[in-house]
């Protein structure tokens, strides 16, 4: 059953819902605390972590119950998309949520929130990567037992890490058609989390997407994985190079 009624049941105050996909607790969550503190009833936060993860030591108050019912995602596989909706349908659940932010537990917000509430909800696209990469690790993960409901032309690379429109969200969660041809037939070193979404976007709902993402990484030192920043990489300088030397990021 898929949801298409443009009304709701009241008046409502568009919320974002920050999606965290994590492999556990929350080392960062300190400074979420404090990004999210005295914006209650504009944003949403939802959690899904590897079942049976219990923490004896809360990390902040607003996390508190916000852990939805979860399965196992591995890196590279179908579960991680599996994942990814399973986020998507218990956020889509509160009528409120507008715009829909996944993130990992090593995401940080480089602007206050208010900066970033103002500048998803009045924006009518979405910011999900998606562009044709002509490379090996682009075109050459194709496999052409896709077709005919995936072709070469249709296929899309792009960053995990997304925000939607609350309408893109409901198409990313119905979507029976495209899922089981990647769930067979794009498997390591074809990864569902790079391909899947992106080029649902393309096939469904392209005038709805800005083709980028707002969520910076650095992938100048090549492999598998961006780069990872410790304590001694982060100061104001390298923080703000991040805010001023490129678009929009969270």
């Amino acid at each position: 059953m898929v949801p298409h009624i443009d009304e709701y049941p009241y008046n409502r105050t568009r919320k974002v819902a920050f999606m965290f996909l994590t492999r556990g607790s929350l080392p960062l969550a300190p400074l979420w605390e404090m990004f999210f503190k005295g914006h209650e009833g504009l944003y949403s936060i939802y959690l899904h972590r590897p079942p049976g993860f219990t923490n004896k030591h809360p990390e902040s108050p607003v996390f508190d119950e916000r852990q939805i019912p979860s399965k196992p995602a591995e890196w590279g596989r179908a579960t991680m998309i599996d994942a990814e909706r399973r986020l998507l349908a218990n956020a889509l659940l509160d009528f409120s949520n507008e715009r829909f932010v996944l993130l990992s537990e090593t995401c940080i917000p480089v602007f206050n929130f208010s900066t970033i509430y103002n500048y998803l909800t009045n924006s009518n696209q979405s910011f999900l990567g998606s562009f044709d990469d002509p490379r090996h690790t682009g075109r050459g993960r194709y496999n052409k037992k896709m077709r005919p409901a995936v072709t070469l032309s249709d296929w899309r690379k792009g960053s995990q890490w997304f925000e939607v429109h609350r309408k893109v969200a409901i198409e990313m969660i119905s979507d029976v058609k495209y899922h089981p041809v990647f769930r067979d037939h794009c498997r390591p070193p074809c990864y569902m989390d790079e391909h899947y979404f992106p080029t649902l976007a393309t096939k469904i709902l392209p005038e709805m997407n800005s083709n980028r993402s707002i969520t910076w990484v650095d992938w100048s030192g090549g492999g598998s994985h961006p780069r990872r920043f410790v304590r001694k990489d982060v100061s104001e300088a390298f923080l703000n190079q991040i805010r001023n030397g490129f678009q929009m990021h969270i």
